[in-house]
């Protein structure tokens, strides 16, 4: 899976990242109002979603210093 994510270009990456880490609380808030979900199923998945999220940035980010040098 780590290639994959290695595979795509530097700002699709970077925007994956990014649109994870500021989209998926307001999704999971909405999940939260229409199922009956408790906090720690809410912090659980909340922490699996970023892991993946900083995996998408910090792909980006190799790619971009492994241009730069």
């Amino acid at each position: 899976m780590l290639t994959k994510i290695k595979a795509l270009p530097q700002k699709k990456a970077f925007l994956i990242g990014f649109s994870l880490i500021f989209i998926s609380p307001i999704l999971l808030l909405l999940f939260t109002l229409f199922f009956n979900m408790g906090i720690w199923i809410f912090t659980i998945i909340q922490g699996i979603i970023w892991c993946f999220a900083f995996l998408f940035i910090l792909s980006a980010a190799d790619k971009r210093h492994s241009r730069t040098k």
